[in-house]
């Protein structure tokens, strides 16, 4: 009987401890990735606004391109067996997208134009509303990782289209 109230005592007591450790952490993250890019903000708006263009250029759209998973894909809207992304604002400086994962999961997905004087900076961002979860705080420690890659990839690519067609 000792032995069962020690370990539950002690679960208790971890859960507390990783749940207090868990709330030090941001219930907010941002994950960015920019690029400087040889073109003017008129350029390149069209390739970062008509979801169209995302298979040119879009890792996340060209995977699962490649793997068959795409169903829709419309100027506003892109929808995989896998993710759902819909536009929720288009300006002439930003681009603004819902990511939706079908468990539920969405987050806010973006793009700023920053013209400078003979380029333009590409800033891609994911916005990420994290709930007191433990598991949810301790997971986005790696989104940088899972999504910045991608992302690097990505702009690597919409630049080389830019500039090679000029």
């Amino acid at each position: 009987m000792k032995l069962i109230k020690l370990v539950l005592i002690s679960a208790v007591v971890l859960f507390v401890l990783i749940t207090a450790l868990s709330l030090l952490l941001p219930s907010h993250v941002r994950i960015s990735r920019a690029i400087n890019i040889n073109g003017s903000s008129e350029m390149i708006h069209p390739y970062i606004s008509d979801l169209r263009e995302w298979k040119k250029w879009n890792r996340f759209v060209i995977i699962a391109d490649s793997m068959k998973e795409v169903e829709v894909l419309l100027s506003d809207r892109v929808q995989t067996k896998k993710l759902q992304v819909s536009l929720i604002r288009n300006d002439a400086d930003s681009v603004e997208s819902i990511w939706r994962q079908p468990g539920g999961k969405t987050s806010v997905g973006g793009f700023a134009l920053l013209p400078g004087e003979h380029y333009t900076v590409v800033q891609w961002y994911f916005d990420f509303q994290l709930d007191w979860y433990p598991w949810q705080k301790f997971q986005s420690i790696i989104y940088d990782k899972q999504l910045g890659i991608p992302m690097e990839n990505s702009l690597q690519q919409l630049k080389q289209i830019i500039e090679t067609s000029q």
